[in-house]
């Protein structure tokens, strides 16, 4: 279920090509849940990343950290290599260190990491 909306939610992107296309659904330990997708300009700068807008819109239902269960994104290519673009400083902000950060390509495939590990190379290219 998770694939499907995060696959619609690509369609919202503002980005020059789907390697640069992300999704993202945060899950808070209530069970509601927010989404956000990739906004890039044509320089780069500027961006605000799909974790990024997810995590911001539960913020400011009064949301802190504690209380967000996991976190999924999806990129809009079928190369989960191009998750290496993820905004690992504001993921690691909000979620604790043993939360989920579970990462889809376009077709479904998945790697499943801790926020703890994201500090690591956890993709190659």
């Amino acid at each position: 279920m998770m694939k499907e909306e995060l696959k619609k939610l690509l369609d919202n992107c503002i980005a020059p090509v789907p390697s640069l296309r992300f999704s993202a659904i945060v899950v808070m330990k209530d069970g509601n849940k927010f989404s956000g997708v990739s906004i890039k300009n044509a320089i780069f700068r500027g961006t605000i990343s799909a974790e990024m807008s997810a995590i911001s819109q539960a913020v400011t239902k009064g949301y802190k950290r504690g209380d967000f269960d996991k976190i999924y994104i999806m990129v809009g290519s079928n190369s989960l290599n191009d998750l290496k673009y993820l905004n690992r400083a504001v993921i690691s902000e909000f979620l604790e260190s043993d939360r989920e950060v579970i990462c889809m390509d376009i077709e479904g495939n998945e790697k499943v990491f801790k926020v703890k590990d994201l500090g690591l190379e956890i993709f190659s290219d």
